[in-house]
């Protein structure tokens, strides 16, 4: 009967201490749930994807206050050599303003198809913002990305926004990827997602090009990868980046 005794008041003592941390752990475990740009990772081409991620487009690892595995996004400095740039820009802050510098131009058609794309975003016809392109082409695909994004000082510390990034077949359909609404919202604090193209690369090592864009929510910066098959798009990864 002692025996028992102490075992049993030994196995309480070791559950009570144990209970804070199993209610640490299922906080985080929470945390990771609830995070919608981090999914878990957990499938062998989750894990393919993330690994090559990390060692195309990470820097420091870890960065800032996200996950463990998290990582300061770096863009290839060069695409690959099969991708052909027709259209890019980079933007800069520039005593406080963000100045965006085009190079190159889409084709009229492009151009048209993208204005008129972010028109049904709610861009006005005579908006007086600047709009800049990008147009990605990959020879080992059948369709090109494009991108427009319209950006506008409204005041100070509110812009007006816009976005759209598409992919473009042979046959000159379009598929929408990601799109933002035409609003305005506070430059140092904005309240919306805005993407960035990163690359096209086989991220998967399915033979086929992948999509792979920057997703900006103010602090949390992640990537994500988008399939592209038979003119539509899956998101078939999204995680990594970080957030302050």
């Amino acid at each position: 009967m002692f025996d028992t005794s102490r075992s049993w008041i030994t196995k309480y003592l070791l559950i009570t201490a144990l209970m804070p941390l199993f209610a640490i752990s299922g906080q985080l475990r929470g945390q990771d749930e609830k995070d919608p740009h981090r999914p878990a990772c957990t499938s062998a081409r989750c894990r393919k994807i993330k690994a090559y991620l990390k060692a195309h487009y990470c820097g420091e690892s870890p960065f800032g206050n996200g996950p463990d595995d998290g990582c300061d996004i770096r863009p290839a400095k060069k695409l690959g050599t099969d991708i052909k740039v027709m259209a890019d820009f980079d933007c800069k802050w520039i005593e406080g303003a963000r100045k965006c510098q085009q190079h190159g131009q889409p084709s009229s058609e492009v151009r048209g198809i993208l204005i008129s794309e972010l028109r049904r975003l709610g861009l006005p016809a005579k908006a007086s913002g600047q709009i800049n392109f990008t147009v990605w082409t990959s020879t080992a695909s059948d369709w090109s990305l494009a991108e427009a994004y319209y950006h506008h000082a409204a005041g100070s510390y509110v812009i007006t926004l816009c976005q759209v990034i598409v992919t473009i077949d042979q046959r000159s359909q379009v598929h929408v990827l990601r799109k933002v609404q035409f609003q305005k919202t506070d430059e140092d604090k904005p309240a919306v997602t805005t993407w960035s193209p990163i690359d096209l690369a086989d991220a998967d090592g399915d033979g086929r090009i992948e999509v792979i864009l920057e997703g900006d929510a103010y602090e949390d910066h992640w990537l994500e990868v988008e399939s592209i098959q038979d003119g539509s798009s899956r998101t078939i990864f999204s995680g990594l980046g970080y957030y302050l």
